[in-house]
């Protein structure tokens, strides 16, 4: 048995199936008998881990029968997939296909050989060539990248016009700004440092933008081979955070997500650093603001890129019995035209080529993102503790101030987090 079982076996077999199910279904049915278009036939079920896009993944399956009635598609949306996954795994009973995140549990699955490799599937060529590369494990890719969250920077566009303030291409221009901001009455930057989360997605994002953090530093410090207080990528991302809020409220840890979402919304502030989530936020908060979204700058133009994390990706069952099936919906999904499709119905930035952003807001980040600028936020790969190890070191330092003393919590918190894992 596969050394992932093993972990999970005693919390698995007290799960139930009943979930398994659930959910929609469209038409078709029948065995496998075929490679070509309309040809293929069979019964796939697909567990769906984003419950909100339900009824999206519903009309898909819809105009993927037209082309393939053969093939009878279940859609399984239980809500949470994480125990009805672990649950099927123990019993060999995968679902055909597998949607999920990327990050370290998810990927257990893949490393345990429960997945099938993709690699040379030629729909895999329709994938933009950075989440292809970004998203490999072991040189390999095992599932579709499909769409992504990226996170940027919210802005007032009327405050800035009012005051004749351009976009930043540079953290040095992203200053520049907040200054110019300040010296007119207004809060810069609506920080929302209560909720711990907000804290942590900026604090990766920098990782990996200010020294491409790829979970090389905190395995070093968890060997004994480095530390953060000798890290000067660690140091100037502290640095960095702790410039960014001289530019926010100045009570930023007593102000949650909703306070913050607010104060922006209604003029309190000019900006606010978030993910593509924030969107519906804002605009359910005003639906008259004129807000848009800018990539958080580098320190020059030129390293200017963007983090995602994908946010929905497609693996095929290693044991499916349904390949073909399963192979061939995913090869309808990455077709452009259908990925431009979803893109339509769902909004978020697409990881296929040759389709366009829907959503007009995000359409700088998603330049950048088709141009290969951009990378997979690092929590990706590090112990799964250690995002609240960083979180909580953060926001302390936004109450210290004190960066020597951050970067030692970082190097304890990375002992205390990997030794659990």
């Amino acid at each position: 048995m596969k050394r992932f079982l093993a972990l999970i076996l005693c919390v698995a077999l007290c799960l139930s199936l009943a979930a398994c199910g659930s959910g929609s279904s469209a038409s078709g049915g029948g065995s496998s008998t075929g490679t070509q278009e309309g040809t293929v036939s069979g019964e796939i079920e697909i567990l769906l881990h984003k419950v909100e896009i339900n009824e999206i993944m519903n009309t898909m399956i819809a105009e993927f029968n037209k082309e393939y009635p053969d093939v009878k598609v279940v859609l399984n949306a239980p809500g949470d997939t994480s125990t009805v996954l672990q649950a099927r795994a123990v019993a060999n009973d995968m679902p055909d296909i597998v949607t999920f995140t990327y990050n370290n549990s998810d990927l257990a699955y893949v490393r345990d050989g429960f997945y099938l490799d993709l690699t040379d599937q030629a729909f895999m060529q329709n994938v933009t060539d950075s989440a292809l590369e970004s998203n490999k494990i072991d040189g390999k890719n095992y599932y579709l990248p499909y769409i992504s969250n990226a996170y940027g920077v919210y802005y007032n566009v009327d405050i800035f016009e009012a005051n004749d303030i351009a976009i930043p291409t540079t953290l040095d221009e992203l200053y520049a700004a907040c200054e110019k901001l300040q010296a007119a009455g207004i809060t810069p930057i609506a920080f929302s440092d209560q909720e711990l989360w907000t804290l942590g997605h900026l604090g990766d994002r920098l990782m990996g933008l200010i020294f491409d953090d790829d979970g090389t530093l905190f395995e070093e410090i968890a060997a004994g081979e480095a530390s953060a207080t000798e890290h000067e990528g660690m140091r100037e991302v502290a640095e960095i955070y702790l410039k960014l809020h001289e530019y926010g409220q100045p009570d930023s840890l007593g102000v949650g997500y909703e306070q913050a979402i607010s104060a922006f919304a209604n003029g309190e502030a000019a900006m606010m650093l978030q993910g593509t989530w924030l969107l519906s936020l804002v605009k359910s908060a005003n639906p008259e603001m004129n807000v848009d979204v800018f990539p958080l700058p580098g320190r020059t133009a030129d390293e200017t890129r963007v983090g995602i994390n994908m946010d929905l990706g497609f693996a095929v069952s290693e044991s499916s019995e349904n390949q073909e099936a399963a192979l061939a919906f995913l090869s309808w999904m990455s077709d452009p035209e259908n990925a431009q499709m979803f893109a339509d119905m769902e909004g978020s930035t697409s990881l296929i080529k040759g389709v366009e952003v829907a959503t007009p807001e995000f359409a700088k980040m998603s330049e950048l993102i088709s141009a290969g600028k951009s990378f997979v936020i690092p929590r990706g790969y590090w112990a799964p503790s250690m995002v609240n190890e960083l979180q909580n070191a953060l926001q302390r330092l936004v109450s210290s101030k004190d960066v020597d003393q951050f970067l030692q919590e970082i190097d304890e918190g990375v002992k205390v987090a990997y030794a659990q894992s």
